[in-house]
């Protein structure tokens, strides 16, 4: 039987901003688990910034570059034990917005380095997560290649999932590809009939209106010359409505910060912001404020990590360590929602055997 002072431990590859490694945290004070990160890999200097000041990481091990690990003896050699992995591996050769390229793109291979450190390491749990896109490219050759050496080279067996924000308490459209494995047959037939959707997810902010900060700085309001653009249904033979003021978030990107149009970012009007939300009439959920000027404005590095559910304190160390809000911008578009990994999380660990086959 698990002993709760016995430790969890895990590794988190692909870092970012530490979404895995915050709902981890969560898990663990939620249900009793002692949790231990014994380390991260993660290559961009303001992320690494972003998570050093967030989270107590003077006892672990920074391994910074993944493509280092290319041998099972540096492996073995660098990267302490550990009985859980957590991966968001880069999207960007399969995501819906780049030029899917796959495993032909350098990012893409990166995967194969989770897999050598899966086989070298055999931790009893992983999880992965990707962008939607993953699931269809290549007409689904590429997903079925990585589950290939997943569970036909690794033997991991793997439950696939595809899990909306807006579904877990954020007020965001976000669908991201889950890939959840153990070596555990027993452990599996559990996993396979979880559902996490079902799960009483906590919900801090029922809508984008909820979550808006109410005074901003004058620098995130656009100007006049710039909004017809961001208006703009587009130019050419490219045509898509615009439309601000969403209830529901579109998906953050990692490029909002270079001001899309409002057919691709989310922007809000002063009038929507200082309105009187009503949950009576679904139809008509927000009067809007006949009152000022009707500036329109982007949403602030904290709204974006509100929508990613993170804490507000997560922006304010980041910002008191000097990040920028480009580069604020840019994690918060490349970050899991921490609400989705909590409840996957969560539910897992406890209603499942997976505790009493760690430590056997």
């Amino acid at each position: 039987m698990f002993n709760r002072n016995e430790q969890v431990r895990y590794l988190d590859l692909f870092s970012g901003i530490g979404g895995f490694r915050l709902a981890m945290e969560r898990v663990g004070k939620k249900i009793g688990l002692n949790t231990k990160c014994v380390g991260y890999s993660e290559i961009d200097k303001n992320a690494v910034l972003t998570y050093g000041t967030n989270f107590d990481v003077d006892s672990e091990t920074g391994l910074g570059d993944i493509t280092k690990f290319e041998s099972k003896k540096t492996i073995e050699k660098s990267i302490p034990d550990f009985e859980v992995l957590f991966a968001g591996f880069p999207c960007q050769p399969f995501s819906l917005m780049g030029l899917k390229k796959g495993f032909t793109d350098a990012r893409g291979t990166l995967f194969f380095y989770i897999a050598k450190i899966l086989e070298t390491k055999k931790p009893q749990l992983f999880v992965l997560e990707n962008v939607r896109g993953l699931q269809s490219h290549d007409n689904g050759k590429t997903l079925q290649r990585i589950l290939d050496i997943l569970t036909v080279k690794l033997e991991y067996k793997v439950r696939v999932d595809v899990l909306n924000s807006h579904n877990f308490g954020v007020p965001q459209t976000r669908r991201r590809i889950y890939l959840i494995g153990t070596k555990n047959q027993g452990v599996y037939e559990e996993i396979k009939e979880l559902e996490f959707q079902k799960e009483k997810t906590s919900q801090r902010y029922k809508t984008v209106w909820h979550l808006l900060e109410r005074e901003v700085d004058d620098k995130y309001y656009l100007s006049k010359k710039i909004l017809k653009t961001i208006l703009s249904d587009g130019t050419g033979g490219y045509s898509s409505k615009s439309e601000i003021n969403r209830l529901i978030a579109r998906p953050l990107t990692a490029t909002m910060h270079k001001l899309h149009r409002a057919n691709q970012d989310n922007y809000y009007s002063d009038r929507f912001i200082f309105g009187n939300f009503s949950n009576i009439k679904q139809s008509v959920a927000l009067a809007e404020s006949t009152e000022g000027p009707g500036r329109i404005r982007r949403i602030t590095p904290v709204e974006a990590f509100r929508l990613q559910g993170f804490p507000d304190e997560f922006v304010y160390k980041a910002k008191s360590a000097g990040v920028s809000d480009t580069q604020l911008y840019r994690q918060s578009g490349n970050a899991i929602t921490v609400n989705v990994a909590e409840t996957v999380l969560k539910s897992i660990f406890r209603k499942t055997s997976l505790l009493n086959s760690l430590f056997r």
